[in-house]
């Protein structure tokens, strides 16, 4: 049994605990979000936001002006309502024949949110540590570990109803479309991010920090079928533009620059009508910490700050990505994990269950760490210590309660976020950090940003022999 690398022996009882405990977490979220959404007085998601969207789409209705149960709007690009008409919900006084039960529809979205979850960590981890035996510690490690970390944003996302494990899975898909070398496809991954949640189009830059043409080919080739072709079979191409007018004026201009349409401000673009965590709604709370005076819009400054430090981060990520980009496959991870980190905090409104779509940054970091560290079960302390603390900053201010209310307002989840995000560019630099070769070379220890190498003891030791 000690001549088994730690990483290759079974689940102790502990460790089958931990699995047994989010098994039955997974449940939970399931159960609850259903009876959520479907069996109190009051619906308490969003998800009947888009089926409700969806609803008008297939019967010629404006989605944007039509709202759900709870009065709220579609805040969403045209084609995600589309892919949804299956599931559509009309409001009542509508014939609902020919439509499933909301249920039954709420039931389907939960699997594939958690299917979504699933696939993402299940297919990065075969691609990045393919030589885990199954079921043992490290297997197991390389799927739950991210998982976990991840459970908050994740488990926030589950009951709201939110897209965000799709998002996750889209990006996945793009990551590893390109390590295989599918260009074309990586770029039209990417393309079906944008078209869910536009954010995504930021990871264009890392098609272009490659120089990838055919990558960013497929982008363009995705764009004009998902946001073009299909739109244009449902509303024709005059009706698919009046459609995307709409979205800007709506959507992307009062939640971006504050101007435009204010129909959706006390509900999600005014800057303290959600749960956001972006650079802009820290700043506006820090400037104005009393939340009875606060304004609701952010200011002129404050706005620009944001943009300006999204803008340091990106020009930084794009600095080191340049200089790292033609890694192995968990570095061009950890390179897009990067890019994923900023683009999590780039929309000034970015709510608490955005950092779902951290999954595949999450998922590159633990997995980089474990291939730094072949034959055991965890990545070091130096990468499994500050996602177990970025884990406990983003799932505390969950908590309903003031205190933990004001740690998300005053950025907790948000300064932890950067944190992971120096982490990653520190693997990729390599500065602080290399992999731990194997027993008898090198041994990492804990330095300021990553874990610093020292001779072994066990080398130290021959050494000293001879």
């Amino acid at each position: 049994m000690n001549d088994v690398p730690p990483g290759d022996r079974r689940l102790n009882r502990w460790e089958w605990a931990i699995v047994a405990t989010t098994a039955a977490l997974v449940l939970y979220y399931a159960v609850m979000t259903e009876i959520r959404s479907c069996f109190l007085q009051r619906r308490m998601t969003d998800f009947g936001v888009y089926l409700r969207a969806a609803w008008a789409a297939r019967t010629g209705h404006d989605l944007y002006a039509v709202t759900c149960n709870n009065g709220w709007h579609y805040c969403y690009p045209p084609p995600f309502a589309l892919l949804l008409t299956p599931l559509a919900d009309p409001p009542a006084g509508f014939p609902r024949a020919g439509y499933l039960p909301y249920p039954v529809s709420v039931g389907i979205w939960i699997l594939a949110s958690y299917a979504f979850a699933f696939w993402t960590v299940q297919a990065l981890a075969r691609r990045i540590v393919p030589e885990a035996v199954p079921g043992s510690r490290r297997w197991w490690s390389a799927r739950l570990g991210p998982l976990l970390v991840c459970a908050p944003g994740i488990g926030y996302t589950i009951v709201h109803g939110q897209v965000n494990t799709l998002v996750a899975a889209l990006i996945t898909a793009m990551v590893l479309a390109g390590i295989a070398g599918r260009r074309l496809a990586a770029g039209v991954w990417l393309a079906a991010a944008a078209a869910v949640k536009v954010v995504p189009a930021f990871l264009l830059l890392v098609p272009l920090l490659h120089r990838d043409r055919r990558a960013v080919l497929g982008v363009v080739l995705g764009a004009v079928l998902v946001l073009g072709v299909l739109p244009a079979g449902f509303f024709g191409i005059v009706g698919t533009l009046r459609e995307y007018e709409k979205f800007v004026d709506q959507v992307l201009v009062p939640g971006t620059t504050g101007g435009g349409d204010q129909t959706r401000a006390k509900e999600l673009t005014a800057t303290v009508a959600t749960d956001s965590h972006s650079f802009q709604a820290v700043i506006h709370n820090w400037r104005n910490p009393t939340a009875a005076t606060r304004p609701p819009n952010a200011d002129s400054i404050t706005r620009l700050a944001h943009w300006a430090i999204i803008a340091g981060m990106t020009a930084v990520t794009l600095w080191v990505g340049g200089r790292h980009r033609k890694g192995g496959p968990p570095d061009q991870l950890v390179l897009v994990a990067a890019f994923v980190l900023v683009m999590v905090l780039a929309s000034p409104v970015s709510h608490v269950h955005h950092y779902a779509m951290a999954l595949p940054a999450i998922a590159g970091l633990w997995l980089k760490g474990l291939t730094d560290r072949p034959g055991h079960a965890w990545p070091a302390g130096a990468i499994t210590v500050p996602l177990v603390v970025w884990c406990a900053a983003t799932g505390l201010p969950l908590i309903p309660t003031r205190e933990f209310v004001l740690l998300r307002e005053f950025g907790l989840g948000t300064a932890a976020t950067v944190a992971i995000w120096l982490i990653c560019l520190d693997r990729l630099s390599g500065r602080w950090c290399r992999p731990e070769i194997g027993t008898g070379q090198t041994a990492a220890r804990s330095g300021p940003f990553g874990a610093c190498h020292f001779p072994s003891f066990a080398a130290a030791k021959r050494a000293l022999s001879r």
